[in-house]
């Protein structure tokens, strides 16, 4: 949602196209989709890799429309695209911004830096270090750390009440709700929810 708002205060806000590589994680697709954003598929080389030639047909394709491509690193195939710099280079060629999503820290300790990626968003997802399962209550967590043109454009906290913080929340957080993920609230990894404590006994 940053990057949308992003390109609307560019007086772009016809940028509506994210580029999801069809080796990226399914949850990418489905947070663009969520986020107002149109999924174009970008196919992947033999190698498991982005098809370098898929993807500058589809950023020409849409270049006037171009809003962003997300990227899970390392993929759902299990590659570190070592081409990841080129691909971002590329897509900020096209007018567009790039989300990492690095599904797995653990798998990025000691082999990779996503600050040198060249993205625009970063997402270092814990969940897998910390043991907490996407089902049963239990989402992905992790810090988002965006370059510093997106900053502005980043919700604030829901439960403030504040309507400096965009204003959207602030009418639950009033009437002493607040969104279950708001940012005042977090989980720690020892704890287990009812739901997860189902689903265990289930299994």
């Amino acid at each position: 949602m940053a990057i949308s708002r992003y390109h609307e205060s560019r007086g772009e806000g016809q940028r509506k196209v994210c580029l999801i590589p069809a080796s990226a994680h399914g949850t990418n697709a489905a947070s663009a989709v969520l986020a107002g954003m149109k999924v174009v598929v970008v196919a992947t080389a033999e190698d498991g890799s982005i098809n370098h030639e898929d993807l500058a047909a589809k950023i020409e394709q849409h270049s006037a429309t171009l809003s962003a491509i997300m990227i899970t690193y390392p993929s759902t195939h299990g590659v570190y695209d070592d081409d990841v710099r080129m691909v971002c280079d590329s897509v900020h060629a096209g007018g567009g911004q790039v989300y990492i999503d690095g599904a797995n820290l653990n798998a990025l300790v000691g082999l990779a830096k996503p600050g040198e990626f060249g993205g625009d968003v970063s997402h270092l997802n814990l969940h897998k270090t910390f043991c907490i399962p996407h089902g049963g209550g239990g989402p992905g967590v992790g810090p988002v750390a965006v370059a510093k043109h997106l900053a502005p454009f980043l919700p604030g906290d829901a439960a403030s009440g504040n309507d400096d913080d965009d204003g959207a929340d602030s009418a639950a957080a009033q009437a002493g709700g607040v969104p279950i993920s708001a940012s005042r609230y977090w989980r720690s990894a020892a704890t287990t929810s009812p739901a997860e404590k189902v689903n265990a006994r289930s299994a």
